[in-house]
């Protein structure tokens, strides 16, 4: 009997990973693989690169107009317009917009470009932070399905000691039945937890444009070191780095020069035409030249200029709240993710210093007391359940601890490696 006692205990003991081993490459590859290859972070390149080419759109001049006219020509001419007309103009015009306003039309679209691409990068560390978080996910997932294998071996060898014990008269038929319904609770549970892992690689799979059946690697370890950092620490490099703070900012420039290239726009573009005049049956041809400005202060026109200058002066305005409501979104985001590190590493602590041990004490206790006959069936079933719990609550708590620090890097715009660089 004390063979099997120690055999069951041996099995049932799962092995907390106490080290603070680095993650292994493997995430690293797959954020990589993310990306390259997923579609939102293709569509959000493509949109960015789309961007940039409107800076040269917007501050080239318009093209140029040529021409020709025919005057004095009879109909009987046609469809010849040249025979027996008086003359014959051509002219080429180009219009000159006022200097300063394609400038600033051209400052508006770069800092436009430069707004998508913090967006691209926002978007980026998000899909980073999804795809980190459902591997870790996985992780968990792997880690019950383990310690469901492991439960299941115990439970069959207790099955075996209950129903030994039930032979020779010092036990009963129920603790038979209860170690049966307990196994078979586990092996319904691992039919779900299969499927709960498969619903996880699709995840994660998708974030990498796979197949959502492609094989995913088994994970060893996830736990990595998190410095604790203080949210002074953290607050103004989150301001300077997270991609959203960028791209309101730019979004105010942007605003700011449409601000200035609207003002303009009450100051006339110039049209310059030049004419060769061909008379007909005279030697005295002549060129001409004509010079031309729009009236955009004339009183039937002026307000759509006034009214353009005041909705960019109150979009400059709604940009500077937008970027001050982004700067209190980020605040809120660093601090969370503190508190969130903070919490789960206590967690983390408690269970495998305190929690685990006292749990695995009292199982240990108790199946000797069983097998001697002095505590119930339920009894044991109580304390396996509670290293169970402890051990599902501690590899919880280690996955949300990984979990939280994927938040924090989203958060501060940076990762663990360039925080730490950062902070000396």
């Amino acid at each position: 009997m004390r063979k099997i006692a120690v055999l069951s205990f041996i099995i049932f003991y799962v092995v907390v990973g106490y080290g603070k081993e680095k993650i292994s490459s493997t995430l690293d590859s797959l954020v990589v693989e993310a990306i390259q290859n997923n579609p939102q972070l293709k569509a959000a390149r493509d949109q960015t690169l789309a961007e940039k080419t409107k800076v040269n759109q917007v501050t080239a001049w318009d093209p140029p107009q040529v021409g020709i006219s025919f005057y004095q020509t009879p109909i009987q001419s046609f469809p010849n317009p040249l025979r027996n007309n008086m003359e014959t103009d051509y002219y080429v015009q180009q219009t000159f917009p006022f200097p300063g306003k394609l400038g600033n039309m051209g400052d508006a679209a770069s800092s436009s470009a430069l707004m998508y691409r913090e967006q691209y990068s926002a978007l980026e560390n998000k899909i980073i932070t999804d795809l980190k978080s459902s591997y870790y996910e996985l992780y968990f997932v792997e880690k019950k399905i383990q310690i469901n294998k492991e439960n299941q071996e115990l439970l069959k060898q207790l099955n075996a000691i209950a129903l030994k014990q039930y032979e020779v008269g010092i036990g009963k038929q129920a603790d038979v039945l209860r170690a049966q319904t307990e196994l078979s609770t586990l092996i319904n549970d691992s039919v779900n937890l299969l499927k709960e892992k498969r619903d996880v690689e699709t995840m994660i799979n998708t974030i990498l444009s796979r197949p959502v059946n492609a094989p995913l690697p088994e994970i060893e370890n996830i736990q990595d070191t998190i410095p604790e950092w203080t949210y002074e620490q953290l607050e103004e490099l989150a301001y300077q780095n997270r991609p959203e703070v960028k791209a309101m900012q730019y979004n105010i420039e942007m605003n700011k020069s449409e601000l200035k290239a609207s003002k303009l726009q009450y100051y006339p573009d110039f049209m310059v035409q030049l004419m060769y005049k061909n008379m007909s049956n005279t030697a005295n041809d002549f060129w001409s030249a004509m010079v031309g400005v729009n009236v955009p202060l004339a009183f039937w026109s002026k307000d759509k200029f006034t009214g353009k200058v005041q909705e960019n002066e109150i979009n400059v305005s709604t940009a500077q709240e937008q970027l001050n409501a982004v700067k209190n979104m980020v605040a809120s985001d660093v601090q969370s993710a503190i508190i969130k590190i903070e919490t789960n590493k206590n967690l983390m602590d408690l269970y495998k210093n305190t929690v685990i041990p006292q749990s695995e004490q009292t199982l240990q206790s108790t199946l000797s007391a069983y097998q001697t006959g002095k505590t119930e069936f339920l009894m044991f079933i109580d304390a396996y359940k509670m290293v169970l719990s402890s051990k599902l609550n501690y590899y919880m708590a280690e996955m949300n601890y990984m979990q939280s620090q994927a938040l924090l890097e989203q958060a501060v715009g940076l990762n663990i490696n360039k925080i730490e660089e950062r902070i000396k």
